[in-house]
């Protein structure tokens, strides 16, 4: 049989200082739960997550990272909690984009229907196996493009001031350099 996943894509702005959390429940133990988050836009591309388990254990935890990807098994039934803070950022507001998987992991008694399956079966596992994995490069090199054209949004906007300034400085020169050449003149003309 082929294992069942329930899969959430979501894309949330969080404002600065801002706190919120998501939340997926394990009905049994043994759970797979699959943990990507990425973010897009805001400031240094970076935010404080923190996944919690059942009775506030904490299990993972990390500060100012830009992407994460995690995968653990539920050994307790209830709610887990996934957090986002974006307590770094003083007037950045940050897109962030995560996933949260359920998927019931493989039993002894799973693997051993497994090895009875017929190739068709394993194709069609392979494939949706296949296709998950070149959906997390999509997303993760949609992320790095997003970041990217921050970059080059931001070297843009520089190198536009830096001209603009340039061409004043410019500008400026030649005008002292004019009324300096015609001060030299009018000064000789009126001692004759």
């Amino acid at each position: 049989m082929l294992a069942m996943a329930n899969a959430v894509t979501l894309r949330k702005w969080i404002a600065s200082h801002e706190k919120t959390c998501y939340f997926a429940t394990a009905d049994s133990p043994g759970k797979k739960i699959a943990f990507y988050f990425a973010v897009h836009q805001g400031g240094n591309f970076d935010i404080d997550f923190e996944v919690e388990g059942p009775n506030n254990r904490q299990l993972f935890k990390g500060e100012a990272e830009r992407q994460g990807d995690f995968v653990f098994t539920a050994t307790q039934v209830g709610e887990y909690a996934f957090c986002f803070k974006n307590g770094l950022a003083s007037f950045a507001d940050k897109l962030v984009e995560f996933d949260i998987t359920l998927e019931d992991e493989a039993r002894p008694e799973d693997i051993a229907k497994r090895t009875k399956r017929d190739e068709v079966m394993n194709s069609v596992v392979t494939i949706a196996s296949d296709l998950q994995q070149i959906t997390k490069f999509m997303k993760y090199f949609r992320m790095r493009e997003n970041r990217n054209f921050a970059t080059v949004s931001s070297t843009e906007s520089r190198i536009w001031w830096f001209s603009a300034l340039d061409s004043l400085c410019v500008v400026l020169v030649a005008v002292i350099q004019v009324y300096a050449i015609r001060a030299l003149f009018t000064a000789k003309r009126s001692r004759l």
